[in-house]
């Protein structure tokens, strides 16, 4: 075995699915050089995960994504049905999302397969400079020391090894992460729930649903249990089964006849695609950072199928996470502001876990508005925002968009036909201050931070003439400020803070403010509130 080359890069992520995938994406977009490496030779050849939520819709928007994606979707019902059999003609159905649901986004919940979503990410990824991807080649070990990472990868193809050095390294290698264990990370949590098969199949169902394509339908009969999640918008689907002696070793004939009964169909023609063992597990790591390294996705949390959180929740830890190490790598952070994100996505993949698991056992149902707060509702805590005073939304309450400091900005169409734009596609990479028309001095309040500081920031005014009428007053209702009030945005679309009427000294105020959230800092905001 010989050793190639050195390759030195700030920012090397292990794993490409759908979260190493999207953070080299993200870390492209914020102008930082990455490589990706990925021990399989391509994108998954296995649906996995089938369902895109309506908050990684809007990052995959921000990324330009959103049109190939949702080409690529198959149609299935954002809904859970629970019945005897798949014909069952009157299954348990919970409600279904609305795409119109409180208006809350300009994206909608999306049925994408990850054999589909996986090729359209590397295709993205793979177009920026600033990446590079390296598919058949493993992480073999690494090493920090005080200059960083010093990483051994291994190309699977011509047996050799080659050193990386990095500033950080961030580990998307999935549930088993040999990153995750050489830390001696431990899971917490449920932990193991079920051992399962997966049996991939080729059949035309579809047109025998009396009830429509739905992403999850659970089947029980006195023959057996299982899961029927359908993966394109032709004939291919899986039935997840629990595994035993007899599943783990499936015939082709067998899996088929386990088809049939699971689907009420006795005469249906079923084409066995193959059957995948798999351990389905609910738990979240103890630590998420451990000095330059950094857990995402499935190496930080494992989920159930039900709800389709992990890829999702995979996806927005990524979102969290590549503008701080942009905003540090760059300058213009310290270090400290890394800390805020295991402060802050740790309690939304605990949460999401749980909800992963209760959803399996049918202890809480899915509908349009508790699926929405899942997806968008979700608040961070941390010196990277500046509390206002106000109240959380309580727990369990309807989705109502608002503008409190730590929640993702809300949506609000601007401007008109053809150039109507929603206000979340104002976000990132950058950090943007929004303000209404008479927002004079809180302009040349931005105009003496860029002239004292590189940090990327930008004034937006919204209610100056350009947007649909009288969206200056619903803006400022919206987000809960005065005409002459100001809101920060992170790159990330999360308000970091929120002065709701002017202040006497703008450029100092906000500079105090921009300062606290980039480098975290212990004081605060130490303007006048």
């Amino acid at each position: 075995m010989s050793m190639a080359g050195l390759i030195e890069v700030p920012v090397l992520v292990a794993g490409a699915g759908p979260t190493g995938l999207c953070a080299s994406l993200l870390l492209s977009c914020h102008g930082v050089e990455s490589l990706t490496v990925e021990r399989h030779p391509g994108t998954s050849i296995y649906p996995r995960a089938t369902g895109i939520n309506v908050r990684s819709m809007e990052i995959l928007r921000s990324l330009g994504l959103e049109g190939a994606v949702r080409a690529a979707s198959f149609g299935a019902t954002p809904r859970v049905a629970r019945s005897r059999v798949l014909v069952d003609p009157e299954p348990q159905l919970s409600h279904p999302l609305r795409d119109d649901s409180l208006d809350v986004s300009p994206c909608q919940w999306t049925s994408c397969s990850q054999s589909a979503l996986e090729p359209i990410l590397r295709r993205a990824a793979a177009s920026e400079p600033q990446a590079q991807l390296l598919f058949g080649t493993e992480l073999a070990g690494f090493q920090e020391t005080n200059e960083g990472i010093r990483a051994q990868i291994f190309d699977r193809a011509t047996r050799r090894m080659r050193e990386v050095r990095c500033r950080y390294l961030i580990a998307c290698d999935g549930s088993k992460s040999p990153i995750r264990e050489r830390l001696g990370i431990r899971m917490g949590g449920i932990g193991q729930i079920a051992k399962n098969v997966s049996i991939h199949f080729s059949a035309r169902l579809r047109d025998r649903l009396p009830h429509g394509l739905n992403f999850l339908h659970f089947v029980q009969n006195d023959g057996m249990f299982g899961i029927f999640i359908p993966t394109d918008g032709d004939s291919r689907w899986v039935l997840a089964i629990p595994a035993d002696a007899a599943a783990e070793s499936l015939s082709p004939g067998r899996a088929a006849d386990l088809v049939r009964l699971a689907a009420g169909l006795p005469d249906a023609e079923v084409e066995v695609l193959g059957t995948v063992p798999w351990t389905m597990q609910a738990d979240s790591a103890e630590r998420w950072r451990a000095g330059s390294v950094f857990l995402a996705g499935d190496a930080a949390h494992r989920m159930t199928p039900a709800g389709g959180l992990g890829l999702n929740t995979g996806i927005q830890d990524v979102h969290n996470l590549c503008w701080k190490l942009a905003m540090v790598m760059h300058g213009w952070a310290a270090q400290s502001l890394l800390d805020t994100y295991e402060l802050e996505r740790m309690p939304v993949g605990r949460d999401n876990v749980q909800r992963s698991a209760a959803l399996i056992t049918g202890n809480v149902e899915v509908d349009s508005e508790t699926a929405l707060h899942v997806d968008l509702a979700f608040t961070y805590a941390s010196k990277a925002v500046i509390p206002d005073g106000t109240a959380p939304t309580p727990q369990g309450a309807a989705c109502m968009p608002n503008g409190r400091p730590g929640s993702r900005a809300p949506h609000l169409w601007l401007g008109q036909e053809p150039a109507k734009v929603s206000a979340l596609d104002l976000f990132g990479p950058h950090m943007t201050l929004l303000t209404g028309a008479g927002g004079k001095a809180w302009r040349q309040a931005v105009d003496a931070i860029s002239n004292r500081t590189s940090a990327p920031l930008v004034h937006r005014i919204i209610g100056s003439g350009l947007e649909a009428h009288d969206a200056g007053r619903a803006w400022r209702e919206l987000y809960g400020i005065e005409e002459s009030g100001a809101v920060l945005v992170r790159p990330d679309g999360h308000v970091a803070w929120r002065q709701r009427t002017a202040v006497a000294s703008p450029a100092p105020d906000l500079g105090h403010v921009v300062d606290a959230v980039l480098h975290a800092t212990a004081q605060g905001y130490r303007g006048d509130r």
